[in-house]
């Protein structure tokens, strides 16, 4: 009966350990503070765009594959505003833009691009809007062969 209950107890141990690794592995939360207003617009690496009901928040960094920019963008027909008081944002650790960069590099295909849960902060008069952001993935341009069109006609 003694060996049933350690037996019992390590397999307990080891599930409870998976589960724990899994709930730390499943999403960290990385947030930035997207301050555009403190920035001249000269100086800013950040385009905004609007593609249907997306809005896309382009990171001009050209550090993708295919020397392409990084996109987030969140959808404005399920987007629910957040916001928060300075004082909650003060308890924020946020990163900065090379570790977005980075961040956002390491969760290329074949990668986990879900590994991670993105969060831009903006400021919104004495508050701070939260906006939940999803990575996109680059894409390949296709390839034109001009001299092979040319030779064709």
């Amino acid at each position: 009966m003694m060996r049933y209950l350690i037996i019992f107890g390590v397999f307990s141990s080891i599930l409870f350990n998976i589960h724990k690794v899994r709930a730390q592995v499943k999403g960290d939360t990385v947030y930035y503070l997207l301050d555009t207003a403190a920035i001249p617009a000269k100086d800013r690496i950040f385009t905004f765009e609007r593609e249907g009901p997306f809005k896309l928040y382009v990171l001009q960094c050209r550090c993708y594959p295919f020397f392409k920019d990084i996109s987030f963008f969140y959808s404005t027909e399920r987007h629910k505003n957040k916001k928060i008081s300075i004082e909650e944002f003060s308890k924020i650790k946020t990163v900065p833009i090379t570790q977005l960069i980075d961040i956002a590099v390491k969760c290329l295909p074949p990668a986990d691009w879900t590994k991670y849960k993105f969060v831009f902060i903006e400021p919104d008069g004495e508050n701070m809007r939260l906006i939940d952001m999803a990575l996109a993935a680059p894409y390949n341009p296709r390839k034109v062969n001009s001299i092979e069109k040319i030779k064709r006609f």
